[in-house]
């Protein structure tokens, strides 16, 4: 490495001094004069029909300015928002990833204040706009919505039953996806051949999007152009969003983010909040703002996971796998905003596992609640949940090792590339050494010693070992802009966003290293949608992947153009002259790619170098990893207590190693936190919310959670310059699986071999009991 703060140095991150000193700027932060307060009015009912919507008695209130509905809406000639739900395709994206050769793929427009009917409980009905948000909230108390109730249907098996009412009329059966991937007769043949079948279904429950900066937004109407602020992970999506619903022209809208606290993929695709907002500042010629409250959040911000998957795997006598059927019943939520998650699950089931047969047939049903959209790793873990906790099933049922099981039937390095069954071709990995790896850090083969210690203790002790594999997608499209000033500063503008990653670190650090300048010298511009004409965003684990291709084109292109002068100052021939480290050098001459910037600022040829790059096409990679876990169980109370956790990633070239174990660091919690305590419920009778607080929602505290164990594995990819996989969802991707199964290994000795997510004490405490009233009279089980 040339460049002591350049690729693969693990340096701080530059931007964690300002928030550590609370210099944030958030979206809430932010006034503009003569601003104006909205406060939503949210349906009391899961479903219904709407009637007359009463703002006599809020319009009289003392400061507030108006209160608006969707007929107002409507009546301005606006439209609904056109969530694009079904997205590119990985393999192509010039194809969707569901199309109408599946039997069924449909997609609506989200009204942001509906006037027929409500479809989950806490959708806005309509808004309040007054001086202050104290006033605005108390008049929204105000307005009287006649709803007129329809039963509500808040899961899979309710929404398809027979006869159940339907969240949207234009979908029978409340069916919205139905796909079928793989090889559906051939697996069936192999299932019937098997050996052994074992088969189990299991839930994955739904969460809570529980970023740490609740959403807020500000609207403006100037010169012609609608101005929205608000924390996002996509400025240009957002405005593609906000211009459809209000039927404008997309230079018409500008979108701005500032410093976001938080998006997991729940930020990546609009809100109908900001729609309303905007068409409200426009309406009224004022600024418009508006902030949720944590309550607000829980009932309205979109959710993530909530899928049961039924799953059928065959096994040969000496336990290699020979075929495997997948099924998915996935909850949508009320309204079609993404698909990404069941995509990814279609696309990853047979996760590292070199499977002869195999199919899944994935069914995704709209239900009377909030929309689940991708959250972090979306889709990923629940297919690897599933898939491992059979592993698990069949090596305790037919006595084969847990780890040599998973290693018999690893697809191979010498297979690479290798193509899934779902049509994906893994480029580059080894699986079996990463997967070794794991074991090694975890201290697999001392596990029984430990396991003895604990039972010592009067306690049960259970270990799990995963393997994974990730294929992070997101929009195919990417810019960046990089300009080098006659003063040896850099800036880079990108299309990606920066809400925890460290852009503003990792960024400087390519750049730094290519054109030879000081990591302090380059800054990021980000988050603003007149920047760049195109961007796209930050989700899917897809911003260095992209950004960091195009910022070597870029550098590429800055040295091009110096080079001329660089020859001609050095009187050398171009051919002859070589860049490094940031300086041209030839014959024993040398000039500096910061000077040549400089003179040509000097000369008023130019303000330095600039040079910009595109791409419209995604760029595939394919991390992966393993990790092993380890638990304790109190079987008098069922606490559980994650004791360790050890992890081996892949994530190609490391640019900031450091920050990549922070990734991974969130990725665990995010993933284990879902496995021992988050859970979103809804009531099946009244589709009411009833984990609607963190009184009754279980959040994970550093308190749960051991000092991690971490090792790499860094296998560059051969689909970028760089080298670089991804980082940021591989600890959450094993972590459903690797705290299920080691919660069931715990679990066996006292019989239990089935218990739900999430793996509460109370939910592992009455399968211990249950088990134990199960028992025989000799006090054996049945």
């Amino acid at each position: 490495m040339a460049n002591a703060n350049g690729i693969g140095a693990s340096i701080p991150r530059k931007e964690d001094l300002r928030f550590l000193k609370g210099e944030g700027r958030y979206t809430d932060d932010l006034r503009k004069p003569g601003q104006l307060y909205a406060a939503f009015v949210r349906a009391e009912r899961a479903h219904a029909t709407i009637g007359s919507i009463r703002s006599e008695a809020a319009s009289r209130v003392e400061g507030v300015v108006a209160v608006l509905t969707g007929e107002d809406y409507r009546a301005d000639g606006h439209g609904p928002i056109p969530h694009q739900a079904i997205e590119g395709n990985p393999a192509d994206e010039k194809k969707p990833a569901f199309t109408e050769n599946d039997p069924v793929a449909l997609c609506f427009g989200q009204w942001p204040l509906p006037f027929d009917k409500v479809r989950h409980a806490g959708e806005a009905v309509a808004v309040v706009i007054a001086v202050s948000g104290e006033i605005a909230r108390d008049a929204a108390g105000l307005v009287e919505v006649e709803l007129d109730e329809l039963p509500p249907v808040v899961s899979p098996h309710q929404a398809m039953a027979d006869g159940a009412p339907l969240v949207w009329n234009e979908a029978p059966g409340n069916l919205c996806i139905h796909a079928i991937r793989g090889q559906p007769e051939k697996t069936s043949e192999a299932l019937a051949a098997s050996d052994f079948v074992v088969s189990g279904e299991f839930a994955a429950s739904r969460i809570v999007s529980c970023f740490m900066e609740p959403r807020a937004g500000i609207a403006e109407f100037v010169d012609g152009r609608y101005v929205v602020t608000a924390g996002n992970q996509g400025v240009h999506r957002y405005r593609r969003m906000i211009a459809g619903a209000l039927r404008a022209a997309p230079e018409q809208v500008r979108v701005i983010c500032p410093d976001t606290g938080g998006g997991f993929g729940s930020r990546s695709h609009i809100n109908p909040e900001y729609v309303v907002i905007a068409w409200a500042a426009r309406r009224l010629d004022r600024p418009v703002r508006f902030t949720n409250d944590r309550s607000e959040s829980f009932l309205a911000d979109w959710q993530g996971r909530d899928m049961i998957l039924k799953g059928e795997l065959g096994l040969a006598e000496d336990g290699r796998f020979m075929a495997y059927r997948l099924s998915i019943l996935a909850n949508n939520g009320a309204h079609t905003v993404c698909y990404a998650p069941q995509a990814n699950a279609t696309r990853l089931f047979t996760t590292v596992y070199d499977v002869p047969a195999a199919c899944l047939e994935h069914k995704v049903f709209l239900t009377n609640t909030a929309s689940v959209l991708p959250f972090r790793a979306a889709g990923r873990p629940e297919v690897t949940y599933a898939i491992e906790r059979l592993i698990d099933r069949a090596a305790h049922r037919l006595g084969f090792d847990r780890k040599e099981i998973r290693l018999k039937n690893m697809i191979r390095p010498d297979a690479m590339p290798y193509s899934s069954p779902a049509g994906l071709t893994y480029d580059v990995g080894d699986f079996p050494s990463a997967f070794e790896r794991a074991a090694e850090i975890a201290d697999w083969n001392g596990y029984e010693s430990r396991r003895r210690a604990t039972e010592a203790r009067g306690l049960k002790r259970g270990i799990a070992i995963v393997p994974f594999v990730e294929s992070p997608v997101g929009a195919p499209v990417e810019m960046v802009r990089v300009r080098l000033g006659g003063d040896g500063k850099a800036t880079v503008q990108a299309g990606t966003q920066n809400h925890g990653q460290g852009h503003e670190t990792t960024y400087a650090q390519v750049i730094g290293e290519l054109l030879g300048i000081p990591f302090g010298d380059v800054a990021l511009e980000d988050g603003d949608s007149d920047a760049l004409p195109f961007g796209g965003g930050t989700h899917s684990d897809r911003s260095m992947r992209m950004a960091g291709e195009l910022l070597c084109e870029a550098a590429d292109d800055l040295v091009a153009q110096a080079l001329p002068d660089a020859a001609r100052l050095m009187q050398a021939d171009e051919k002859d002259v070589v860049f490094e480290n940031g300086i041209f050098r030839s014959a024993g001459a040398a000039v500096g790619i910061v000077e040549i910037a400089a003179a040509r600022s000097e000369a008023g040829v130019s303000d330095g170098l600039a040079a910009e790059a595109a791409r419209r096409q995604r760029i595939p990679a394919f991390p992966y990893g393993a990790a092993v876990a380890e638990v304790e169980i109190d079987p008098d109370t069922g606490e559980t207590a994650i004791d360790r956790y050890s992890s081996v990633n892949d994530a190609g070239t490391p640019i900031n190693p450091m920050i990549v174990r922070g990734q991974t660091h969130g990725g665990i919690v995010q993933g284990a936190g879902q496995a021992i305590g988050e859970n979103a419920v809804y009531d099946p009778s009244s589709g009411q919310l009833t984990t609607g607080s963190f009184m009754d929602y279980a959040m994970p505290r550093a308190d749960w959670f051991p000092s991690f164990r971490l090792d790499e594995v860094d296998v560059p990819t051969h689909g970028n310059r760089l080298g670089v996989k991804a980082a940021g969802e591989a600890g959450t991707v094993p972590a459903l699986a690797i705290v299920g199964n080691a919660v069931l290994d715990a679990l066996r000795p006292l019989g239990v071999t089935e218990c739900e997510m999430p793996f509460t004490a109370c939910r592992i405490r009455k399968a211990i009991q249950e088990r134990s009233l199960s028992a025989t009279p000799d006090g054996k089980n049945e």
